[in-house]
């Protein structure tokens, strides 16, 4: 790659993870085509795995006061044995064809939420061990989970800063065992490291001020936002 190259990928990571620290998700959606443009997809997962430490992190330790760590403890222990599989598949297997079957997944969610029947429905604690085992295979699989697995911690009742926080520690705790997987099999090189590194910054930077923003949003404007980007991010795996 040349110097075009590596600064195209740094802006489309400061642009993605501007969106992430407002609305919690959505930088690896934002960031997997332009790095799979530029390095091909056995490349562009190892490296999002990597910078995503970085940003996740970042809005952890930002809203770690509203971190809900028993959400995250059901969590993670439904989804690290299941990440290591995922994984493993990533290598050997085309994600398309599971992407665009997410989109629509996501699109019935948003859309359901609309029904009267599906109002009552409550996110329940022990609910977050299964869904920490599809959101680890997702995640192993296609790479990008987050507009999935934010709908139900979205229904659980967390919103904002808590949101953001507990959703973040959640995901930035996927990418330790699917690095662990990448590097066994060889798919970790030095500019993997460099560039995810480089990125990684730019997600700190936009995190920081991405919770500025999100500090002076209203639930209510919040949820509605969230929704759109929901719907948004389905219709572009469906149409991947």
């Amino acid at each position: 790659m040349d110097i075009l190259d590596v600064s195209i990928i740094l802006l489309a990571g400061l642009l993605g993870y501007s969106f992430a620290g407002v609305a919690g998700f959505g930088g690896g959606v934002m960031l997997m085509p332009t790095l799979t443009i530029f390095l091909g997809p056995h490349a562009a997962l190892p490296t999002l795995c990597f910078c995503s430490i970085f940003a996740t992190a970042s809005r952890s330790w930002l809203n770690r006061a509203y971190i809900d760590w028993k959400v995250n403890l059901y969590f993670l222990v439904g989804a690290i044995p299941l990440t290591i599989l995922g994984t493993r598949l990533f290598i050997s297997l085309e994600p398309s064809t599971i992407e665009r079957i997410l989109g629509i997944f996501i699109l019935v969610i948003v859309i359901s939420k609309q029904l009267p029947a599906a109002r009552h429905f409550k996110m329940k604690l022990w609910g977050f061990i299964p869904l920490g085992g599809v959101t680890a295979f997702i995640a192993g699989v296609a790479g990008v989970p987050g507009p999935f697995t934010s709908v139900f911690f979205l229904n659980y009742g967390l919103q904002r800063m808590a949101f953001i926080g507990t959703f973040a520690f959640a995901m930035g705790s996927l990418q330790i065992p699917k690095l662990a997987v990448f590097a066994l099999s060889g798919f970790i090189h030095k500019e993997t490291i460099l560039l995810g590194t480089g990125i990684g910054i730019m997600g700190i930077i936009a995190s920081y001020f991405g919770t500025k923003v999100v500090r002076k949003v209203p639930d209510k404007f919040f949820t509605i936002f969230i929704n759109i980007v929901l719907v948004v991010f389905a219709i572009f795996f469906i149409l991947k």
